[in-house]
């Protein structure tokens, strides 16, 4: 009489164990789903800032035509946001600070992912550069 009994628990307790393991498994495909989903956004906000150190680089100013523009201020906006495509953008600023050489600046470039007016990503990229021509 107790055999009986004994199958009822032990397919019970299987079932348990089966969806539980299943519940496990929805859980951690659903975080990694996420995780490469914030990569993705990430990673297309470093491109866009990329674009945006190489678009200044394309523009090939020298040290005296940034100051020049920036006057006395420490940070000149040089490229407004610009669009790559329906999501991407990016913004560049030249800073003189830092206690930097005369001839050096550090150039930023700001890569956006958004959606309509929301940005999902933003990624900040920084260089140093020297202009040899100082006078």
């Amino acid at each position: 009489m107790n055999r009986k009994g004994m199958a009822l628990i032990l397919v019970l307790v299987m079932s348990a164990l089966i969806g539980m393991s299943a519940m496990l498994l929805f859980s951690s495909v659903n975080l990694e789903t996420m995780i490469a989903g914030n990569t993705r956004r990430m990673n297309q906000a470093k491109i866009s800032a990329a674009s945006g150190l190489s678009h200044f680089t394309a523009l090939n100013l020298n040290y005296n035509t940034l100051r020049g523009r920036a006057g006395d201020l420490q940070t000149l906006q040089v490229l407004p946001e610009t669009q790559l495509g329906q999501k991407t953008s990016y913004e560049v600023k030249v800073l003189f600070c830092c206690n930097l050489n005369d001839g050096q600046y550090i150039v930023e470039s700001t890569g956006y992912l958004k959606k309509a007016d929301k940005i999902l990503a933003t990624k900040t990229m920084r260089a140093l550069f020297t202009s040899s021509q100082t006078n």
